[in-house]
C-alpha cells in the first residue's frame, strides 16, 4: 500500500513545482544566484555604482579624482542581498583627491581608462 502511495505524492509534488515556477516569472525565467542584465533605473544599482566608484577613487594610487562618463553594461545577481556588476568608462578629472570640494570637477581629456566594478 505504502508503494502505492509514493507514485501519486511524487506526481502531486512535481506538479506543485511546475505550477509554482508557471506562475512566478522571477522563478520561472530566472537561475535563481545567476547573473542577468540589468540597467542604470535598476533599484540600487546608482547608490552601487557611486559606492564602487568611491571605493576605486579611495584605493588606487592616483592623485585624480575619476568619474564615470559612460556605463556600457550593468548585470545584477540576487542572493542574499543584490550584487551589481558594472563595466563603466572612467575618465580622470583635473581634480586632486586632496581638494575639499570635489562637486565640480571638470575631466582631463587626456586620462581615459576602462574599469570593472562589482558590489
Amino acid at each position: 500500500m505504502a508503494c502505492l502511495l509514493h507514485t501519486p505524492v511524487l506526481l502531486l509534488t512535481t506538479l506543485m513545482v511546475v505550477v509554482n515556477l508557471s506562475l512566478n516569472p522571477v522563478l520561472g525565467h530566472t537561475l535563481l544566484g545567476g547573473i542577468e542584465e540589468s540597467n542604470m533605473q535598476e533599484e540600487g544599482a546608482p547608490e552601487a555604482l557611486e559606492y564602487a566608484v568611491s571605493q576605486y577613487n579611495e584605493n588606487n594610487s592616483d592623485i585624480h579624482v575619476s568619474h564615470v562618463m559612460d556605463v556600457r553594461r550593468v548585470q545584477k545577481q540576487v542572493v542574499a542581498g543584490t550584487n551589481f556588476y558594472f563595466d563603466v568608462i572612467l575618465g580622470q578629472t583635473t581634480c586632486m583627491k586632496s581638494q575639499d570640494n570635489l562637486t565640480y570637477c571638470p575631466l582631463n581629456d587626456q586620462a581615459v581608462q576602462q574599469k570593472f566594478f562589482e558590489k
